[in-house]
């Protein structure tokens, strides 16, 4: 993983500004460990591998060679892994926070012989940082709705700041319900993470943080209801 890390000409952050993602603070960090797992139980389980909205992602994203594309977030080491065996001309970079996932995809990305492919966690990403217009194109998938509005803000600047002029980001997030049921993903989110980090994706405003951090073209593609909740899929530029 080294080897890796220098391959792509990482450098250590010398401030919190160069973060990929920002901690939570510690009054609304995870409520209990019980809560927390069973929260991403029902991540894994109703959000990350439901087809509905993970295929038009795919679709969008397109890869290219030659294109350098990160993928931010729970579930994107595997997600990653896939794209990386299926376009070996295209050079992909996972991070997340789940340490067992990426040890797991990186054995497997070793046994495929994937030369194309790198995984780090969210911590890894904190000592490090990538260089201005690094990336081509970046997805940032369910990784916003556990933030308070000014980080929000300030994780996708830095995502900004790492795509080059013309890239383009995919956010999946979490999304206001249309039924009651779709409540209950936004409810246990709330007790994570407290009512202000959610307020907008319960009123569904949330892309308008792209378009405050700088990103252009700032649209939504599509949105899927996925039995406890509704995700929606934005699309927007740097220009």
């Amino acid at each position: 993983m080294q080897a890796g890390k220098r391959a792509l000409g990482f450098s250590y952050a010398e401030s919190q500004a160069d973060l990929i993602h920002t901690e939570v603070p510690v009054s609304l960090q995870v409520r209990g460990r019980w809560l927390s797992g069973a929260f991403r139980m029902l991540v894994d389980a109703c959000l990350l591998d439901d087809p509905k909205w993970y295929a038009p992602l795919s679709q969008e994203l397109a890869p290219r060679p030659g294109e350098r594309i990160l993928d931010c977030g729970p579930g994107s080491t595997l997600r990653a892994l896939f794209s990386a065996d299926r376009f070996p001309e295209t050079q992909f970079v996972a991070v997340e926070f789940n340490r067992r996932r990426i040890a797991k995809a990186l054995t497997r990305a070793y046994r495929m012989n994937l030369s194309n492919y790198e995984a780090m966690t969210f911590e890894d990403a904190r000592r490090m940082t990538f260089s201005p217009g690094h990336f081509d194109k970046a997805m940032l998938i369910l990784n916003l709705h556990s933030l308070a509005p000014e980080d929000k803000v300030k994780n996708l600047q830095e995502i900004r700041r790492i795509v080059r002029r013309g890239g383009i980001i995919l956010t999946a997030d979490i999304d206001q319900p249309k039924s009651s049921r779709e409540d209950v993903i936004l409810w246990i989110t709330k007790l994570l993470y407290g009512a202000e980090a959610i307020r907008s994706h319960t009123a569904g405003t949330w892309p308008k943080f792209l378009s405050e951090a700088g990103f252009s073209g700032v649209r939504r593609l599509s949105e899927y209801s996925v039995w406890i909740g509704r995700m929606a899929l934005v699309r927007s530029r740097k220009q």
